[in-house]
């Protein structure tokens, strides 16, 4: 009873203290969960129309689209190339979300059918790869052959080849996106329908095409009229502010931010010249010197830019530096040369040329034993006995491989360094006739019998071993750039220091605006991305950036500055009044003057008194085509008859009078009304569509975060 009393009479108290005790456990929760939430909202790189795309979603689209370009021999090598395949997966990925919304809304779908029927009958970019090519293009049992091969090596229990691995993922990838073809297609189908051109707007599109003038036209530029002789009120740049945010001209669809930075490139100095022309001329001798199956040694000693394989390739290959000079000197040794455009020093020895099939379709079987002689004999039979008529299936079937046969391209090996067995393969298949059975023997014993069944393309192929180095700076050299720009930064702290003293030790602070988080960097400088993402999300206004070494091997100094931030919607008017809205203005207070001055004018002549006019001839004017950058110029014309002289009109660089000296009807052209129509539609569905993406677009609230991590 004691102790219940107590408990009573501190029921208060324990209630308080129980319900603190809940509290903090539900909050653990809470707070374990949050940091779940948060760290996946961590690794989300956007979001479209509130669907997140991952961080490991969003890589296997650009992982897949890599190995699309490279499927098709494109590989996307260096910061320049990756970054346009990360752009192109984010757009693909955008613009699908966009879509299939719409769809969803309207009742559009693609069933598993019409997939299937497309990769039956091939009628799909994604399908035109070597992989999937039999003799006369495109071949649905070499895909279905794969898949059934591909199910049995899974369903074995053994470990698939990479190879294969790599070409069902790529399948699976052309699925996905041939779905996403269809179902844009049926969208844009539907956006056709309520698109038409009659005849009368087919007629006069014809007619602005092929009917052209040859004019004289009277041009005065706007710089003819001094700043000063003209007089801007801030009245007039109000007025033109609020005419293009009527107009939807001013706005920002995302947040942007304003910088000045300083980039410092590091160069060979006069030392580091004369070191590397030293040892590229070494390297030109040793070339000229070895035996042609030492070149390759040569190479990889001296580090080449361009790799070396015993194989021939297109000049193409080589990259335009080697290609050009192979056009001039095609045998031989090239001498040791700079090249001032590229920063590069190079040479090269042509080992061999000859005329080889662009693309070859073969098939193969592997022979191999323990016992080498046994594997020779083994290698003999067979080619003796399709010689001897047997069929390739029916032997291949007896050693249990595969019969089905591949094209392959040039363009697919030459850009990759080919080992010495895989160079040996390639060098058969392309010199071997079309109709012949050969043998290949690797390093390892085994021998790989070949049968090529046909050839395409005869193109001319060069074996070359070309070293090709940057004008590359010593170790010296760059740290006496770098410890001079740290000095400087750690001396002028400030923006306002830096940009007070920065002229004085030869550096120029370069002001950008409106930079987007979607850029890759800072003004395009490779491996800048740090700076960006310090910009965006650490960066005060006024705040300086640590010195980043960005470029290729640090060759490029950075420091940043945040000067603005710019939020999303419509700009406001002191950040375009100056360098926007006034140099407008002042071109348009201009065309006054210059109209007022022309008023009584009624010939070129006339026009022609003004100090500064000049009179030109221009030919073949067209309502249908802007010849002349000017637009008013064709539409003025298109409206002004032969011999007749226009008023006085303005353009977007000056004041403008012209005369129609001729008109010009193409004889041969005949009207065809159904292309004429098919033509205009195709127009006009395209820049619907545009339209409705963009009108999508501004609606979805996109949010672009990949900058975070990339």
């Amino acid at each position: 009873m004691a102790a219940l009393q107590k408990i009573r009479s501190h029921g208060v108290l324990l209630v308080t203290i129980i319900a603190i005790a809940l509290f903090l456990f539900v909050m653990g929760d809470l707070v374990r969960g949050g940091e779940g939430l948060f760290n996946s909202s961590k690794q989300q790189v956007g979001e479209v129309l509130g669907e997140n795309l991952s961080i490991q979603d969003y890589n296997d689209m650009v992982n897949d689209l890599q190995n699309y370009y490279e499927i098709m021999g494109q590989p996307a090598n260096g910061e320049e190339a990756q970054n346009r395949v990360k752009d192109e997966a984010w757009q693909q990925f955008v613009q699908t979300q966009l879509i299939a919304d719409e769809c969803e809304k309207l009742g559009l779908r693609v069933t598993d059918q019409e997939v299937a029927n497309v990769i039956q009958t091939g009628q799909s970019q994604y399908l035109q790869v070597a992989v999937f090519q039999g003799q006369n293009g495109y071949d649905f049992g070499s895909v279905q052959n794969f898949l059934s091969e591909y199910k049995k090596l899974k369903e074995s229990g053994n470990q698939v080849p990479e190879q294969y691995e790599k070409v069902y993922k790529y399948y699976l990838f052309a699925q996905r996106q041939i779905r996403n073809e269809l179902l844009m297609a049926k969208y844009q189908t539907l956006i056709s329908a309520v698109t038409t051109a009659n005849k009368v707007s087919a007629q006069m599109a014809f007619n602005d095409r092929v009917n052209t003038k040859d004019l004289q036209v009277a041009n005065l530029p706007f710089n003819l009229v001094a700043d000063d002789k003209v007089k801007v009120e801030e009245s007039d740049l109000k007025a033109k502010y609020d005419e293009l945010v009527g107009k939807k001209m001013l706005e920002l669809p995302t947040e942007t931010r304003d910088v000045k930075y300083i980039s410092v490139v590091v160069e060979a100095s006069d030392a580091d010249k004369a070191a590397s022309k030293k040892e590229i001329e070494t390297a030109c001798q040793k070339l000229s010197e070895v035996s042609a199956e030492d070149v390759g040694n040569v190479v990889r000693q001296y580090t080449s830019l361009v790799s070396y394989s015993n194989v021939l390739k297109s000049k193409d290959a080589f990259g335009t530096l080697i290609a050009n000079a192979l056009d001039s000197i095609s045998s031989g040794v090239y001498p040791a040369t700079y090249d001032a455009q590229n920063n590069c020093y190079y040479t090269y020895r042509v080992i061999a040329t000859a005329t080889q099939p662009d693309s070859v379709l073969f098939r193969q079987l592997a022979v191999g034993d323990p016992d080498e002689k046994k594997a020779q004999e083994r290698a003999d039979s067979v080619v003796t006995a399709l010689n001897a008529g047997a069929t390739f299936a029916d032997v291949a079937k007896k050693y249990n491989q595969q019969s089905d046969s591949s094209w392959v391209t040039t363009a697919q090996y030459e850009r990759a360094t080919l080992d010495a067995d895989n160079a040996k393969f390639i060098s058969t298949i392309f010199s071997t006739g079309a109709g012949q059975t050969t043998q290949v023997k690797l390093s390892n014993g085994n021998i790989v019998i070949l049968q090529i069944l046909d050839t395409r393309k005869p193109v001319l192929k060069y074996n070359v071993a070309a070293i090709v180095k940057d004008g590359e700076y010593s170790n010296e050299t760059r740290k006496d750039v770098y410890n001079k720009f740290s000095s400087f930064l750690a001396k002028n702290k400030t923006l306002a220091d830096i940009e007070k003293n920065a002229a004085k030790e030869g550096y120029a602070v370069v002001p950008m605006q409106n930079i987007s988080s979607s850029a890759h960097g800072i003004a395009n400088i490779t491996g800048s991305r740090d700076a960006l993402k310090w910009a965006f999300d650490e960066a005060d206004i006024n705040d300086v950036s640590t010195l980043y070494e960005c470029g290729n091997n640090g060759n490029n100094l950075l420091v940043v500055a945040l000067t603005g931030v710019n939020k999303a919607g419509t700009v406001a008017y002191e950040k375009v009044k100056d360098d926007f809205i006034r140099p407008q203005v002042l071109n348009e207070k201009k065309a006054e003057y210059l109209l007022g001055q022309l008023k009584n004018a009624k010939t070129l002549a006339d026009a022609q008194k003004i100090q500064g006019c000049t009179l030109d001839s221009v030919n073949g004017v067209s309502f249908a085509a802007n010849q002349v950058g000017e637009p008013m110029i064709s539409a003025i014309s298109s409206k002004t008859k032969v011999g007749a002289t226009s008023k006085a009109f303005k353009g977007n660089n000056g004041v403008y009078m012209l005369q129609v000296v001729k008109e010009n009807k193409d004889a041969t052209a005949k009207f065809d009304e159904k292309a004429e129509k098919q033509q205009a539609v195709g127009m006009l569905q395209n820049n619907v569509y545009r339209s409705i993406l963009d009108v999508l677009y501004k609606k979805a609230n996109v949010q672009d975060n990949r900058y975070k991590f990339f």
